[in-house]
Formats: structure tokens, C-alpha cells, sequence
């Protein structure tokens, strides 16, 4: 009985609770049209507005009508609009425009770590009207109805009500995303959307990036060779030389999906599209041990994370391809990003394509006629049927605050179908010539981050990544003998890996990060030879294959005051196919000596046992292939399927680096220096020809090994005079390389180019941007061959020794022209146009040397070298809308 009654009152309780809850709910404030408003008093209580319809017609107030009274509609106006009801006498007021403004103040910090974040844009109406000092704050006057957004690199936006803040500097917390980035050292470090952090490393937002000369649109790749110690001896926009290192001793991440294609039109165009692109991270030195596999720079590459607020949409066209992406929420939690670009070289050729064909395929069977020069039959009779495609996927799902998963995906594709009657008198031939290519890169990615207290977080992340090449050159003769032969070259690799780390902060200023990986690599490398006549076929070939597993723990440790940067770390692998355990300590501190002068050192052992070799397959046979096949992947350790290719082990290539450097800051002005010193061990002498001349005809090694040593200083001075930006970069190096096995003495490494010197200037004026930059860089060095038909290769080395030789000095003027169609604020729909113009006074400069056989007269075969030339004056042309 007493339960009944109990329960009897509980259940009046909490009825009548309810019940009052509801009757004392005051009535949610409404969102009225302006203009009703002002009608509503004017019918109610006999009030006179004036004012401009047009002007107020998409205004809308947050009120309670019920509780409305002419002050409180004052009021309203004047905190929620850019208008002030101004009384004119008892019963009549007219609204004009609010030009009165208040002082706010407030700092910005990090939400967990608490630490101020200097250089953090303000924004209002998308445009940047400040930024935050040294400790963070900032001071800005401005109009009470005002809506501000603060945004910083690696965190999430917050907007914010300018009635919201007072003068008496507020605290404004930003969230960071999945990892804050370290304190931000220069925010605009070239132009707009590049910013060099305090660890060194470089940040570029392809968002925020402002225009550079000759790009239309900001490649994601060929931007960062604008940074003093990044460029490319080659002129290929995809292919980094950082500080000396190869393209494929640069570890490239696609949301941490590792990449072994970064360019399409061989080389010419980026691989990533940077219109989903969120921020790339380059380390030219002090590399965090997150980071391995490779031993020269970084770049890490993040994709849009922007899924979740609205609907976005957007593409553009240019002379190479069109590109299109969608970005849709499905709620508040989960979204989606769709991207894709394709080029237009299949369907319709111009001058930019026709120049890129040009440089690509010049001294080869494949390449076309100047313009006004007179094409031979041979030429005529080349068709190319030529594209390239990437596509990209992404689902970011946020069940709640502390949980972020991302799924991303990327596919790249090059194709080549190439079809040309050659006539070779000298060997009495004639035949058509069909090449095959097809390059495919596939990989996908699965990041889970989950944050707890007190700034604790971990992440998970896997990654499959697939590299196809597969090259098939088919010669049909149709002079004299029925005779079909295929010359097949495919290259593969596989890369499997995950990653889970966990981020300790254990204060204000120290935190530890612990992680471990695991990779599984298998490459194979096949060569393929198939005859044909009347008589039957022959076919033989070799596959050249190897797998292997890593096993890495790594730990950092992070010291971080306003002052001073040190990050300490130890990675430790485990290499199956080497049966070698590898340590590689690194470390980079940074210290402010004096108000904005700060140093900084590092130093750091590296390794790589997943190399990129050059194979010149192209430089031989009568008719020889195309040259876009010869870049292959091959694992350390490889072993042969075929007994009668004798191919010893390639060792594994390891590397160490220390720096030392200096930047200072001051009033617009950026001073950067930094000298470096890198030593290189185990190089083989697979990718160098003249090696493989070099050595006596009666000697059978197939691989030997050397070193090399680079040493350099890297000096960049920026100013910038409120639209106007300048900046000149220079770089001063050397690169030795010793082989003892074919030269006793060091000589010039392929790829050192002495002085490397960037001198570019932007404007911006209204809605244009004007960009403008000269290159110059020493010319690089090679080796002359002499013919001599007693030698084996038909050709020797020059005496003086290998690289005793030297190109001309290499320079080019570049020039860009964009112009923003504001086409509407509200709707955040806008439109660019532009044009570029590279290598404006058409300065044919040599950037390479290559090599083929020849056959004269009496049959007899020998090497030659030739010269490569750069891109000439090519115009190109973009038209973007973004909606």
C-alpha cells in the first residue's frame, strides 16, 4: 500500500513538474522579416518609419514580439544590423546606416593546451581584416552588428558576434582539429596561404594561397619549388628535388595514403588536385620520426575536411584538362567530398599541349615539328591518343566531439597509345610502331582520431596503396621480313601499412608521443621479349620481385614555450627483406636569441629500401621505346625468377643530415637562412648510364656502390608593402659523388646545379592579382662520350672524368594575371579568370642529357649523348566558378 502511494506521488510530482516547466517556458524568440516589424508598430502603435525598402528587404531580426517595445527594437537593430533606428520627433524615426564602432580586444587560444596562437587570421565577410600578435591578441574597431570568423592552420574555425567581445581582451578557445600543428613562426612566409611553423616545416594552403608566377591555379607540387633548397634541375613540376634528393627519395602522402605517381603528362602536372586540398606540410629537414621509408624531404598532403556545413560545389577548366568536385553533408555528423579532373588533350590539342609534347618527347621517334617547320611522312603518320585522370573520394563521419573517422580514397591514371611508321635506312627497315602505356596509381586510407581528457588523444590510421605500370612497344615491320616483335615492361608495387599513436601532454609545455607501424612492400619488375614471324614465336624475359615486412616504434618528445622549440625523437625498425634492424635518431630545436631573431638546428638519420631507378631501356635498339617506361620501383634485396640474370642484392640506401640555421622578422621583412650538411651511403649505380661505360668492357659486375655528400645554405628575404609582395630566394650547394670502383677522385653528383636564385613579385589590386618572377640556376653537369668502335658500347667517357662537363646557365621569365568574379557574397558564389606565361622570352635552355644507339653505314652500332631542352613560351589560360 505504501508503494502504491509512493509511486501515485511520483507520478503527480513529476506530471505537475512537467507541467510547470511548461507553463513557465517563455516563448522562444522568432526571426521576423525587418520590414514587418517596423509595419507591425506602425499599425499597433501609430509609429511613422522611414526608410529605404530595398535596401532592408533580406533583413531579419532574432525577436520576441510579444515583449517588443521601441527601445528594445532599437536596440535590436543596432546589435543585429548595420543600421540605427534613429528617433526624428515623438512619433516618427527613420533608419539609417550605423557608422559607429566599438573597441573589442580578445586573445585566441588553444583550447587543450591552452597555449596563445600568434598570426591568426580575423575575418570578416571572408576577407582577412587582422591578425592576432605574438601572445595571440588582437585589436580591432568595428561596427557592433559585425560577425567575425577566427581562423587558424590545423584548427577549427569560430565565428563570433562582435557585441559578443568587450575591450577588455576576452579569451576566444579554438578546437584543434585531429592535430594541432606547431606555433606558427612566420604567417605569410612567401605570399598569402604559405607559413613556415616552428619546427621548421613549411605549411601551404591551397585555400589561402594567393597567386604566383606562371601557374593559374595553384599546383599543389610546383608551388613548393618556389622555397629556397626545393626545385627541379628537369623543369617537371611534379618532380622534387629537395636539397639535392631525388623525387623518389621524397616520401609523398595523400591523407596518409603513400604515393609513387605525383605526376601526370610525365611529370608535367601535379597528381593532386588542389582545389580539395586543405594543407600540405613539407619538411626539408628536422623530420619528425612519424616519418620514414625515405631519405629526403616530406610532403604531406591533407584533403578538404569542410564536409559538414554546407553544400559546396565548384570546377574550372584550363589548355590540359577540366576538373569538377562536390562536397554534400548528409547531416550534421557525416559528409561527403567527390572530386575529378580529366584532361582535354584527347579531345582537342593546343599550344600548351603541343609544347608539353614537345619537351617530353623531344629526340625521341615521337616527337612533332616546331610550328612552321615542314613535317616529314614519318611525322605525319604519328597519331597519339593521350589522357590523363584522377578521381577522389572522401566520407568524414563525427558521431560526437571527441570522435573523428575519415575515409579517403585516390585514383590516378595516365594512358598512351601512340602509333608512328618509322624508316630506318640505315638498317633497310620500315615498320609500324605501336606503344602501349598505362601508369595507375590506387590507394585508400581509414583514420580514426579519438580525443579524452585532458588533451590525451590517439589515432589509428591504414593505408593500401597500389602503383600499376604496365609499357607494351610492338614493332610490325612492313618492309622486307614478316617480323612482329613486343618489348613488354610492367612495374608494380603493393604497400600495406598501419599506424596508432598516442599523444601524452604532460603539461603546459612538454608532451610525448608514442607510436608503432607496420608496412608490407612487395614490388616486381618484369621485362618481356616476344618474336614472331612465319615460322613460330620466341619469348623470354626475367621478373625481378621482392616483399618484405617493417616493424617500427617511435618515440618524440616536444618541449614548446613562446621562446623555444625542442622536439626529440627515436625511431626503430625492423626490415624483413634487409634481416636489419635500423635506429634513426632525430632531433630539431629552435630558441628566439632576441625579439623576432630565432635559431635553429637539427639532425637526423634516415633510410630507404624502396628505391626509384632510371633503367635507359629507351637508349637501345634499332627502334628504340619511348622513354616514358624507364622509371621503375625496385625493393632492397630483390631476387630473380631467371638464373641467367645475374642480379645481386641492391642494398639498403641510409642518410644522415644536420642543419644550422637563423630567421628574423621585422616590420614586413622575412630573413631566412639555413645551411645544411647531408651524407648519402649505398647509392648503386643503376640509374647512371656513364657508370655502366665507365667501367671496362671485360669487367661483369652489375651493380656497384658509392656515396654522396651535399653541403649547401638556402637564404630567402621577403617584404611585403600592404598589396605588394616581393620575395627573392637563393640556394648555394654543392653535391659530390664517389663510385672508387670506376673513379678514384669525388665528382659533380647528375643534379648539383651550384646557384639556384628565385626572384618574384605580386600585386593585388581590386579584384586583380598580377604576379611576376624570374628564374636563374647554374647549369647542371655531364659526362661527353666519344665514339670508339673498339669499346663494347661504342663510346667511351670523356678523360677528364665523369660530370667534367658543364651546361649553360639556365634562366626564365614567368608572368600571371587573375582577375575574382565577386558574382555573389550571400550565396558565396565566385568565378576567377587568368592567364599564365611561361618562359616568356622563349630561352631554349638545356636542363638534361640523354642518350641512343646509333648504326651507320657499315652496321655498326655506337652511344651518343644528346641535349634536352626546356618548356618553351607557353601561354595557358584557367576559367574557375565556385558555388
Amino acid at each position: 500500500m505504501r508503494l502504491f502511494k509512493l509511486t501515485t506521488f511520483l507520478i503527480c510530482f513529476y506530471t505537475a513538474l512537467g507541467y510547470s516547466q511548461d507553463v513557465i517556458q517563455s516563448k522562444e524568440p522568432d526571426y521576423k522579416s525587418l520590414e514587418e516589424v517596423l509595419k507591425t508598430f506602425e499599425n499597433q502603435q501609430q509609429i511613422n518609419f522611414s526608410y529605404d525598402v530595398d535596401a532592408i528587404k533580406n533583413i531579419v531580426l532574432n525577436i520576441d514580439e510579444e515583449k517588443l517595445s521601441i527601445t528594445s527594437l532599437q536596440k535590436a537593430i543596432e546589435l543585429q544590423t548595420s543600421y540605427l533606428l534613429q528617433k526624428v520627433d515623438k512619433n516618427d524615426y527613420i533608419l539609417i546606416k550605423n557608422t559607429r564602432v566599438i573597441d573589442i580586444c580578445a586573445v585566441v587560444i588553444d583550447a587543450i593546451s591552452k597555449f596563445e596562437l600568434p598570426h591568426a587570421d580575423i575575418l570578416l565577410n571572408k576577407k582577412t581584416i587582422g591578425v592576432t600578435d605574438k601572445k595571440g591578441i588582437f585589436k580591432l574597431q568595428l561596427n557592433p552588428s559585425d560577425t567575425i570568423s577566427i581562423s587558424y592552420l590545423g584548427y577549427q574555425n569560430k565565428t563570433i558576434k562582435t557585441s559578443a567581445l568587450t575591450t577588455n581582451c576576452d579569451t576566444i578557445r579554438l578546437q584543434p582539429e585531429i592535430q594541432s600543428l606547431g606555433q606558427v613562426l612566420v604567417k605569410e612566409y612567401l605570399t598569402g596561404g604559405i607559413q613556415k611553423n616552428q619546427d621548421a616545416s613549411v605549411n601551404i594552403s591551397t585555400k589561402k594561397l594567393r597567386i604566383l608566377p606562371g601557374l593559374v591555379e595553384p599546383d599543389v607540387l610546383q608551388s613548393l619549388q618556389l622555397l629556397p633548397g626545393i626545385n627541379s634541375p628537369t623543369e617537371d613540376p611534379a618532380g622534387l628535388y629537395i636539397r639535392g634528393g631525388t623525387p623518389g627519395q621524397n616520401l609523398v602522402l595523400w591523407d596518409g595514403i603513400k604515393m609513387y605517381q605525383s605526376g601526370h603528362f610525365f611529370n608535367q602536372i601535379s597528381t593532386f588536385n588542389p582545389f580539395i586540398t586543405k594543407n600540405v606540410t613539407v619538411y626539408r629537414g628536422g623530420t619528425s620520426v612519424r616519418y620514414g621509408d625515405r631519405i629526403s624531404g616530406v610532403v604531406a598532403i591533407e584533403s578538404d575536411d569542410d564536409l559538414l556545413e554546407k553544400v559546396q560545389t565548384g570546377g574550372g577548366l584550363n589548355f590540359t584538362h577540366v576538373d569538377a568536385y562536390l562536397k554534400v553533408p548528409l547531416s550534421k555528423k557525416i559528409g561527403f567530398l567527390l572530386a575529378g579532373r580529366r584532361s582535354t588533350t584527347d579531345v582537342y590539342q593546343n599550344i600548351a599541349y603541343n609544347n608539353l609534347i614537345r619537351k617530353v618527347f623531344q629526340n625521341t621517334r615521337s616527337n612533332i615539328p616546331d610550328n612552321g617547320e615542314t613535317s616529314t611522312s614519318e611525322e605525319r603518320s604519328r597519331e597519339d591518343d593521350f589522357s590523363f585522370s584522377d578521381s577522389n573520394f572522401k566520407i568524414l563521419w563525427k558521431p560526437n566531439d571527441n570522435n573523428t573517422i575519415k575515409f579517403s580514397s585516390i585514383f590516378a591514371e595516365n594512358r598512351l597509345d601512340n602509333n608512328k611508321t618509322v624508316i630506318v635506312p640505315e638498317a633497310n627497315l620500315e615498320a609500324k610502331v605501336q606503344d602501349i602505356l598505362k601508369i595507375r596509381n590506387f590507394g585508400f586510407s581509414l583514420n580514426w582520431d579519438k580525443k579524452y581528457l585532458e588533451g590525451i588523444h590517439q589515432n589509428v590510421n591504414f593505408y593500401f596503396s597500389s602503383y600499376d605500370q604496365r609499357y607494351n612497344n610492338i614493332e610490325t615491320r612492313t618492309f622486307g621480313d614478316d617480323v612482329t616483335e613486343s618489348l613488354i615492361n610492367n612495374n608494380k608495387v603493393q604497400d600495406i601499412g598501419g599506424e596508432y599513436t598516442v599523444h601524452f601532454p604532460l603539461n603546459k609545455k612538454q608532451s610525448l608521443d608514442i607510436g608503432y607501424q607496420f608496412t608490407y612492400n612487395q614490388t616486381e619488375f618484369e621485362t618481356k621479349n616476344i618474336f614472331s614471324d612465319e615460322t613460330g614465336f620466341e619469348e623470354g624475359g626475367s621478373i625481378i620481385d621482392g616483399n618484405g615486412t617493417n616493424h617500427t616504434i617511435y618515440s618524440e618528445y616536444k618541449y614548446k614555450t613562446s621562446k623555444t622549440f625542442i622536439n626529440i625523437g627515436l625511431r626503430g625498425s625492423q626490415v624483413s627483406n634487409a634481416n636489419s634492424f635500423f635506429i634513426e635518431p632525430r632531433m630539431f630545436s629552435s630558441y628566439e636569441l632576441l625579439d623576432n631573431f630565432t635559431l635553429n638546428t637539427s639532425a637526423e638519420l634516415k633510410n630507404q629500401q624502396l628505391n626509384n631507378y632510371l633503367t635507359y631501356n629507351s637508349a637501345f635498339g634499332t627502334i628504340p621505346t619511348l622513354p616514358v617506361a624507364d622509371n621503375v620501383w625496385i625493393l632492397s634485396n630483390n631476387s630473380s625468377n631467371n638464373e641467367d640474370v645475374n642480379v645481386p642484392f641492391i642494398k639498403v640506401v641510409k642518410s644522415a643530415q644536420f642543419t644550422l640555421g637563423a630567421l628574423y622578422t621585422f616590420k614586413g621583412w622575412n630573413f631566412d637562412l639555413e645551411g645544411y650538411y647531408k651524407k648519402v651511403t649505398d647509392i648503386s649505380s643503376l640509374s647512371d648510364l656513364v657508370l655502366d661505360i665507365a667501367v671496362p668492357d671485360d669487367d661483369e659486375t652489375i651493380i656497384f656502390y658509392g656515396k654522396e655528400e651535399r653541403i649547401g645554405v638556402d637564404f630567402l628575404i621577403k617584404k611585403r608593402i600592404n598589396n605588394y609582395r616581393f620575395w627573392a630566394g637563393y640556394s648555394l650547394s654543392k653535391t659530390i659523388t664517389s663510385f672508387p670502383f670506376v673513379q678514384n677522385s669525388y665528382f659533380d653528383g647528375s643534379y648539383d646545379q651550384r646557384h639556384v636564385f628565385n626572384l618574384s613579385q605580386t600585386l593585388e589590386v581590386n579584384q586583380f592579382e598580377f604576379a611576376l618572377g624570374w628564374n636563374y640556376a647554374s647549369g647542371r653537369p655531364f659526362t661527353k662520350i666519344f665514339r670508339d668502335d673498339n669499346d663494347l658500347d661504342g663510346g667511351v667517357i670523356d678523360p677528364r672524368g665523369i660530370n667534367s662537363s658543364r651546361f649553360k646557365p639556365y634562366h626564365r621569365l614567368d608572368a600571371s594575371v587573375t582577375y575574382r568574379l565577386p558574382l555573389s557574397t550571400s550565396k558565396n558564389t565566385n568565378g576567377m579568370i587568368g592567364i599564365s606565361l611561361r618562359n616568356i622570352y622563349n630561352r631554349k635552355n638545356t636542363i638534361s642529357q640523354g642518350f641512343r644507339e646509333n648504326q651507320d653505314e657499315n652496321f655498326n652500332f655506337y652511344l651518343e649523348g644528346y641535349e634536352n631542352k626546356s618548356l618553351r613560351f607557353t601561354p595557358d589560360f584557367v576559367l574557375r566558378f565556385n558555388f
